[in-house]
């Protein structure tokens, strides 16, 4: 069903659709032909709507379901940077199953804290709601981020911070794909400010339907000192190891997003950086 949805994504919503090719053209120009594209956003599509499908069966998922349907890499990573006791700002995007990665954290004794935008649809709200938190996760509105966040680290939990969406004017400008884009600094700043773990968890499906979560630990050696200097670095590493996460699977990012809305300053340069974060 879910599939199908997704079809029926791509042939009928047809600006989304074409933003999704825009956005390919930008980000690989030449080395895509426009069939190859167009292979990628029906993918795509497809994809979205099975991960959509599945958010319906979340209710079914359980404990024991660790290590069968859903399986890790690097898990121990996660444990560790949670037993440091200064909090986890969990990074990822809107690739692969980031609502099952998101949801299966509360079973694993790692429940996080979820910064959301609400729906403008309260029903549709509520039930997103419910899924998220069926675990044991906190749903928080954007409106509260900031405080939301402090208090959860403080108390050693995780925050998840989804860095892959256009930041508009509050954001910092890294190069994403060779070009600048606005980018959300959180990660940077709170890891600034409070110590807490970066770790980064991005999923793919398997040919046996289940799902296949990885966990990252990133460090940041040689920081200046200098908070503005060291935030964009910190925002700029994240930013590449997700852009490599895309390029290998590409189908997996959802590609309608217009990521590439806000411009950058005239005066500002396109800088490039190399993912140097490591475990």
């Amino acid at each position: 069903m879910g599939t199908a949805t997704g079809e029926l994504g791509y042939r009928l919503a047809r600006k989304h659709t074409r933003v999704a090719l825009k956005n390919l053209e930008v980000a690989f120009g030449d080395a895509l032909t426009p069939e190859e594209r167009r292979r990628i956003t029906r993918a795509c599509w497809r994809h979205y709507g099975r991960i959509t499908a599945d958010a319906a069966a979340f209710h079914r998922l359980r404990p024991e379901d660790i290590g069968t349907r859903i399986r890790y890499e690097g898990l121990e990573a996660l444990r560790a940077a949670h037993a440091e006791g200064k909090g986890v700002l969990l990074l990822s995007g809107h690739f692969g199953h980031w609502e099952l990665t998101a949801y299966m954290q509360g079973f694993l004794g790692c429940p996080l804290v979820m910064i959301t935008k609400p729906m403008d649809n309260p029903k549709v709200e509520a039930l997103l709601a419910g899924l998220r938190s069926g675990s044991g996760n906190t749903i928080v509105a954007k409106a509260d981020a900031v405080r939301a966040a402090l208090k959860a680290l403080s108390s050693g939990l995780g925050v998840a911070v989804m860095i892959d969406q256009d930041a508009r004017a509050s954001g910092i400008f890294v190069p994403f794909f060779g070009r600048p884009s606005s980018t959300i600094s959180t990660v940077g700043t709170l890891h600034l400010r409070t110590g807490a773990a970066v770790v980064a968890t991005f999923s793919f499906p398997e040919a046996d339907g289940g799902w296949r979560i990885t966990y990252q630990r990133l460090t940041f050696p040689g920081l200046t000192g200098q908070r503005e200097q060291d935030v964009w670095r910190i925002t700029a590493e994240t930013t590449a190891l997700l852009e490599a996460r895309i390029r290998e699977r590409p189908e997996l990012w959802l590609w309608m997003h217009r990521r590439w809305k806000t411009p950058p300053p005239a005066a500002h340069a396109t800088e490039t950086v190399s993912p140097t974060a490591s475990r």
